[in-house]
């Protein structure tokens, strides 16, 4: 069996995080969507750009997952975006570790909170949300992507 690795993306990626996203979706699967389409022309400098980065879950040279963080204009929070993880690669603890990693990346930005918007059906991100201490906030709002999609806000403090 092989092993994941966790890295950093880099601009070259964006073919393989466009893939991973659409198979998610396609699939019926969990995957919070990149807040623009020029994320996946050059992700590692879109994620840069916006005080943020990019991970990427590899299994043998594929693109398995993806977990990012953009911060917010005020920078004391920032937002986590382009999250999945293939079917395959859910229960060993890799989102748990990508959440370490960029809270840790977060707390050292001078964050004091962590957000994310999640899909209001998307019942394992939800669960995921709750089983790190995320707290849902009152009331939803409609994706900006021109789907009938709701999603509802979840946040904690940085560790």
């Amino acid at each position: 069996m092989s092993e994941f690795l966790i890295r950093e993306a880099v601009d070259a990626d964006g073919p393989a995080l466009s893939r991973l996203i659409a198979d998610a979706r396609a699939s019926g699967g969990e995957a919070l969507a990149p807040p623009e389409d020029a994320a996946f022309e050059q992700p590692a400098r879109y994620f840069e750009e916006r005080g943020g980065r990019l991970w990427l879950v590899m299994r043998d040279g594929t693109a398995v997952g993806s977990f990012g963080l953009i911060a917010h204009d005020e920078r004391a929070e920032f937002e986590l975006a382009m999250i999945c993880l293939e079917p395959a690669a859910r229960g060993q603890g890799l989102a748990a570790a990508l959440l370490a990693g960029a809270n840790a990346f977060a707390a050292a930005s001078g964050a004091i909170r962590l957000s994310v918007w999640v899909d209001v059906a998307a019942e394992d991100l939800h669960r995921f949300c709750e089983r790190h201490e995320f707290l849902r906030e009152p009331g939803v709002r409609a994706r900006r992507d021109g789907s009938e999609t709701l999603e509802a806000c979840f946040s904690r403090p940085v560790r």
